[in-house]
């Protein structure tokens, strides 16, 4: 029986891996895991083979909003974006770096958090299920 999580070729910060001359791949939840980041790091738009490929920020550059909107709308984008893969059955639950359950229980955290947010970015955990009923946690960094 296949993998119904597919494979491709391995990528290490956006370039293929290669060892010993050969082209790496990945299989199983590790390639959709990739699949997945690399969605969300794709602009939405960006790809010209397929032009509703990626995350839409679009609402958060051009729309005048406060913290917790834009907060908001990347959360509403990020669950938009994931849910398209076939491969995903339901996106239970989005959780940004400044979760106040999340800094309890790592209080040494706040002060590198709020630098980060100065600039608006956050790094996000997003619980997924998959059509397997496999659970899937994946952790981007959005910046805005």
């Amino acid at each position: 029986m296949s993998d119904p999580f597919g494979r491709a070729l391995r990528l290490d910060d956006g370039d293929l891996v290669l060892v010993g001359g050969r082209l790496q791949e990945v299989e199983g939840t590790a390639n959709l895991t990739q699949a997945l980041t690399l969605r969300v790091l794709t602009p939405f738009g960006s790809d010209p083979f397929n032009t509703g490929y990626g995350l839409n920020l679009k609402q958060v550059f051009t729309e005048p909003s406060g913290l917790r909107m834009v907060r908001e709308l990347v959360k509403l984008n990020l669950v938009s974006t994931l849910g398209q893969d076939p491969r995903i059955r339901e996106v239970r639950q989005v959780v940004f770096d400044d979760d106040p359950d999340r800094l309890a229980a790592d209080p040494n955290a706040a002060a590198v958090v709020r630098a980060a947010h100065r600039r608006r970015a956050w790094t996000v955990q997003v619980e997924l299920e998959t059509v397997t009923d496999t659970p899937v946690t994946l952790q981007v960094n959005v910046e805005v």
